[in-house]
């Protein structure tokens, strides 16, 4: 699989052809991508409350069609079919639990419902592309070959001096919780 960088100005250009198979189709699949700007992570030491009030004003997106084949939103629909199904067996295993008070019950529906939200993301991945919006660039991953050699024309011309700004914004995330879990131990050695 490769990855595709497209400027989000020519999402209108996209090849028809299916992002994931690389067949030629006239069916896609709409998806939304989100620039969430890494400072606002920094808010959820706050609480969820102002991180999430952050995040939705801050936050930019676009949606975008992708060409996808009937095959490709046939396996789609089976890994969001298999993980209702899943998820709905975890909460009757946990509903049964609260009526028969069996505390196994209760692990095995807990049990059941992380694998099923683990493995629905690692089947949606498979199945599917993924992709992040990195300002004015849409960077898709997994994308068939044909495809990231059709959507070339697309990246913006200045590719080579554009970086994600993630790396940044994730370097300061880890070193301010670096400095936050070392004034937390140091506050409780001295109360200890």
């Amino acid at each position: 699989m490769a990855t595709a960088v497209i400027d989000t100005q020519h999402l209108d250009g996209l090849p028809r052809l299916c992002a994931k198979t690389g067949v030629p189709t006239e069916t896609a699949k709409s998806q939304e991508f989100a620039d969430i700007p890494g400072w606002t992570l920094l808010l959820i030491f706050w609480g969820l409350l102002p991180f999430l009030i952050a995040v939705g004003f801050a936050r930019r997106k676009v949606r975008v069609n992708l060409p996808a084949s009937g095959d490709t939103l046939r396996r789609l629909r089976v890994v969001r079919l298999g993980s209702v199904a899943g998820l709905a067996l975890g909460v009757g295993l946990l509903v049964s639990a609260l009526m028969t008070e069996e505390s196994a019950w209760a692990w095995g529906g807990i049990t059941v419902a992380l694998v099923t939200l683990l493995g629905g993301a690692v089947a949606h991945r498979v199945v599917w592309v993924s992709g992040r919006l990195d300002r004015d660039v849409l960077r898709l991953y997994g994308v068939h070959p044909s495809f990231a050699r059709e959507v070339e024309p697309l990246a913006p011309r200045n590719q080579g001096t554009i970086r994600s700004t993630r790396r940044w914004t994730t370097v300061l995330l880890v070193v301010a919780v670096v400095v936050l879990c070392v004034v937390l131990f140091l506050v409780f050695q001295q109360r200890a």
